[in-house]
């Protein structure tokens, strides 16, 4: 398994100092092991520090959610000072994109390697598993990227904005080119619904892939293009297997006060993934207090996602159990994305259960009273409030921030730096993040136009 990893490790390192030709050198030493069995290949997709770890935490620096004091501000380097102000930044490997684009390229090697193996009566349920996961690990990594590094997906532009590269081979020799958004999220969804059909309903483990996962990504991918009937079509069929939401009055589920009130691997949780550690977001910065206040007095999410010291605000509830930040599926938010689409589908009872049956289990017991009979507009507004105050950190900010802008949301964000106010309108081309220096330079690809 060692040597296995060292074969990635150089790939990696190759790839980005550009050194295409030595790889071949180097896999053809007979002292590594290449990896050629369904067992080899099930242990790199098992690697979870680097197959689970990496979900792009980037747009949660950029987003509104947090602010960072004064006194935190001067001791960032300069390119950290520039990300929190959304000015161009040059920064280079390892970051967000090296990171997903290494899952892209284990998920590549284990698909070529997996077309070599035969598949049999004896090794199909394996065979089909393996190839299910690298399809799905492959796409996640592709929609992290796009929510990141591109536009929102935007019908009569969806063709021409930027995408990113879809690398369909493990080969470093192919050049790198940079699809469109419009074929960038149809790869997502064609590989996330070819692994739909080839993996079980359960996983041995919430770090691996599964039917429900695959549910739970597709409803999101759909919900960040504004394809409101599919995401309802994906929550729906997730929430139909998986519905039990943890009890925030009961102790043994959620311990309020403690430093980290989630336990790792809960029960709203069915695939298991981490955002890449972000410095801004977990250590130097505090939460709007804004979005703090926003929390009635009953409702425990107020103590259990934040510790507040001397008017310091800081978050405490991530459902990783310590201080890293989770970005996989979970069921509250299948719930949330089940809530919005109903809603604009005009199923606003419907909508009100879904809402309610959430809230019911986050306010103290008996304080709880069931919204009934609002209107369509005032749902909406509801859920996608509720949204923001239950996903907090997961990955999920930027992404709706870009999307609720087409559809009207005027969400302006701003800092404030010795004094000067910086802004964010909507649909800025800032909204693609930079892609890094190092890789526009190498890779001859097309930088994100600010």
């Amino acid at each position: 398994m060692k040597t296995i990893i060292i074969i990635i490790s150089l790939g990696l390192a190759l790839f980005i100092f550009g050194a295409c030709g030595k790889y071949l050198d180097v896999q053809s030493n007979n002292k590594l092991v290449v990896p050629k069995e369904l067992d080899d290949l099930q242990k790199l997709l098992d690697n979870v520090r680097v197959m689970n770890n990496n979900f792009c935490s980037r747009g949660e620096k950029a987003c509104d959610d947090y602010f960072i004091p004064e006194n935190n501000y001067k001791v960032l380097n300069d390119v950290e000072k520039l990300d929190y102000i959304w000015e161009d930044s040059q920064y280079n490997f390892s970051n967000d994109w090296s990171s997903m684009y290494n899952v892209v390229y284990v998920a590549n090697l284990v698909l070529e390697r997996l077309s070599k193996i035969d598949r049999n009566e004896q090794n199909a349920t394996k065979w089909d598993g393996i190839k299910g996961a690298a399809l799905f690990f492959r796409a996640n990594s592709y929609l992290s990227l796009l929510w990141t590094y591109s536009k929102a997906y935007q019908q009569n532009t969806a063709e021409t904005d930027l995408g990113i590269v879809l690398r369909e081979t493990s080969d470093f020799n192919v050049k790198s080119v940079r699809a469109s958004v419009k074929d960038s999220y149809k790869k997502v969804i064609a590989d996330l619904e070819t692994s739909m059909s080839l993996l079980s309903m359960e996983p041995d483990h919430v770090v691996q892939p599964s039917k429900l996962a695959v549910y739970g990504s597709l409803a999101r991918a759909h919900l960040s293009m504004r394809q409101y009937d599919m995401a309802s079509k994906y929550a729906d069929l997730y929430l139909q297997r998986r519905n039990g939401l943890l009890d925030y009055n009961s102790s043994n589920e959620v311990k309020l006060t403690a430093a980290f009130p989630f336990s790792l691997f809960n029960k709203e949780t069915t695939f298991y993934m981490e955002l890449k550690a972000s410095v801004l977001t977990n250590v130097y910065s505090n939460i709007d207090s804004m979005l703090y206040r926003s929390y009635d007095s009953n409702d425990l999410r107020r103590q259990a996602y934040y510790k507040v010291l001397n008017n310091v605000i800081n978050f405490k509830g991530q459902y990783s159990g310590s201080a890293l930040l989770f970005g996989g599926v979970a069921t509250d938010e299948m719930y949330l994305i089940r809530a919005e689409c109903l809603t604009r589908a005009g199923k606003l009872a419907e909508a009100q259960a879904d809402l309610n049956k959430l809230l019911a289990t986050r306010y103290k017991a008996g304080t709880f009273k069931p919204y009934l009979l609002l209107a369509g507009e005032d749902l909406l507004q509801l859920i996608l409030t509720e949204r923001r105050k239950e996903l907090v950190y997961r990955g999920l900010r930027w992404m709706d921030i870009k999307r609720l802008n087409l559809e009207g949301q005027e969400i302006i964000l701003k800092r404030v730096v010795d004094g000067k106010e910086y802004k964010l309108v909507p649909n800025e081309n800032r909204y693609a993040l930079p892609l890094p220096t190092d890789v526009v330079r190498i890779a001859g690809i097309s930088q994100n136009p600010r």
